[in-house]
């Protein structure tokens, strides 16, 4: 029903918007009050390579924290036209890989506790991919964008009182939060809507046709599909199978990867109020599917070398 639909997207915004407004609003307050270097010798060396402003260092450290707060912080510096569309692609990009720590910290218990080993290796793995693009994003960043010649803006090197350099800080966040947030909020509405009405269940079920699953033991299948619905339940499903003896651990290590990689239309369709909210629509649909495109990617090759060297 609509209503339950409803609800769901209120749930959401819940748990998005107030990370939003943290993350810009605290953007803000660290540049105002000049503690922007205070951090920069853990990631200006990676900036500097990447030809990435400096803020964008404090970003990347804020999403170990929340993912939500440090594309917050991204998504504020373009608004306020310090970084172009590239730069934003790029800064975001590279602030995914805090987002497999953070996914890390919440499901490590469960996969230890439901595929033990197996878990901890698959989970390794996932991380590693996450590592790699970002690896990756700096490579792209270190060609694509000009160097930075270590130029620090006048406003960034002031340093202000707590009280004066909040009430800037959130004069100046009001006019990106006035924008982001009621596109977040029709966005969802619209999205958990789509959901509800089956439109996303119906593209999942085509994609869980596609003829690479032949290639893989028919007793792993179950675990494909319960990706679609849960992530949790498809390690509860392999882990009874690897604990039954029915697949191996190089199998279910593989189905876990393929299930991951078929499912990503389940994790997009929550994405997308997610980047076009905090980001513009197009700037964060490009994102949500560069992102995708590039984990998605790194990880078919990975399926691929560990089905033929493991």
């Amino acid at each position: 029903m609509w209503s339950d639909a409803l609800l769901l997207a209120l749930n959401y915004l819940i748990s998005v918007i107030p990370p939003t407004v943290i993350g810009i609003v605290l953007m803000e307050l660290l540049i105002e009050l000049g503690w922007i270097h205070k951090l920069e010798f853990v990631t200006t060396p990676f900036m500097r390579f990447a030809h990435l402003r400096e803020e964008i260092g404090m970003s990347f450290l804020a999403s170990f924290g929340s993912p939500t707060a440090g594309n917050s912080m991204v998504a504020g510096l373009n608004k306020k036209g310090l970084i172009d569309r590239r730069e934003t692609i790029i800064a975001s990009l590279i602030n995914s890989f805090p987002s497999s720590i953070v996914m890390l910290r919440n499901i490590l218990p469960v996969l230890v506790i439901l595929l033990g080993t197996t878990g901890l290796i698959y989970m390794g793995i996932v991380v590693s991919v996450g590592l790699f693009r970002t690896g990756i994003t700096l490579i792209i960043g270190h060609i694509l964008l000009p160097p930075k010649n270590g130029e620090v803006p006048k406003k960034e090197a002031q340093r202000k009182k707590l009280k004066t350099a909040l009430h800037d800080a959130l004069s100046t966040s009001w006019k990106p939060l006035r924008r982001i947030i009621p596109v977040m909020v029709i966005t969802a509405l619209l999205v958990f809507q789509l959901i509800d009405a089956g439109f996303f269940d119906t593209i999942s079920i085509y994609m869980k046709d596609i003829s690479l699953l032949r290639y893989l033991p028919g007793e792993g299948l179950p675990v494909i599909a319960a990706w679609f619905a849960s992530n949790i339940a498809a390690y509860t499903i392999a882990g009874s199978l690897l604990d039954e003896g029915i697949l191996s651990q190089k199998e279910i290590v593989i189905i876990l990867l393929v299930g991951r990689v078929l499912s990503t239309i389940t994790r997009i369709r929550f994405s997308i109020p997610y980047y076009t909210g905090i980001f513009s629509p197009k700037l964060g649909m490009q994102i949500m599917l560069l992102s995708a495109l590039m984990q998605d990617g790194i990880m078919v090759i990975v399926i691929v070398l560990l089905a033929v060297l493991w």
